[in-house]
């Protein structure tokens, strides 16, 4: 089964100006544009076989799941009160351009700045930041999970299911998102990873009578 989402989330919950709700509309904090899902479930044909040959070769069945997605929008911000209204939701002011740089280079260089920090800085005092809600987007999601299912018949009453599971097959690392306050030392930089983002491996044998 396959499936594709595109669609757009836009929404108004932000507190960067309480006194100007206008300023909080844009792409809401879970938008994903892009949401490919592909699963399936394969039994592989049996052989015309008997014996011992009949109990390895036959009884197979293949299944995956892989998530390709969009990453997820967010703001910069100040990390100052420069506003004065106690709120601290001020926006770093945007100094105009594009903010997004090339996915093609190096990883270590996207990790170490995901965004071109050079275009923001910390707003002026008595305003709220320039810059507008979630305009950029972090890291994209990949994930492929992989199973192997065998089920053997040992006697008319018993059979055994073997089972080997593959969670993120490829060791695909997915990153969470970027420093985005424009006050701290970290700006710009990615730090931590998915939490279910390691690869597990686990195998399984069920008796059923």
């Amino acid at each position: 089964m396959t499936n594709d989402t595109w669609s757009k989330t836009i929404d108004d919950q932000s507190t960067a100006n309480p006194f100007d709700r206008r300023v909080s509309r844009g792409l809401a904090t879970e938008d994903i544009p892009h949401n490919f899902k592909f699963s399936n479930i394969f039994e592989v044909p049996r052989l015309k076989t008997s014996g011992a040959a009949n109990k390895v070769l036959n009884g197979w069945q293949v299944n995956a799941i892989m998530v390709w997605q969009s990453g997820f929008p967010f703001t910069v911000s100040s990390g100052r009160d420069n506003s004065f209204s106690a709120v601290n939701g001020d926006r770093a002011d945007f100094l105009g351009g594009t903010a997004t740089l090339s996915s093609s280079r190096p990883r270590n260089d996207q990790l170490l700045q995901w965004f071109d920090i050079s275009k923001f800085k910390e707003n002026a005092i008595g305003t709220f930041g320039s810059s507008g809600r979630n305009i950029i987007r972090g890291p994209k999601y990949f994930n492929t999970d992989f199973g192997l299912l065998k089920d053997t018949r040992v006697t008319e009453r018993l059979n055994l299911q073997f089972r080997a599971e593959f969670f993120n097959i490829f060791n695909h690392p997915n990153f969470r998102l970027p420093n985005s306050n424009a006050s701290s030392s970290q700006f710009g930089r990615i730090t931590a990873v998915v939490d279910d983002n390691q690869r597990i491996i686990q195998f399984g044998l069920k008796a059923l009578f």
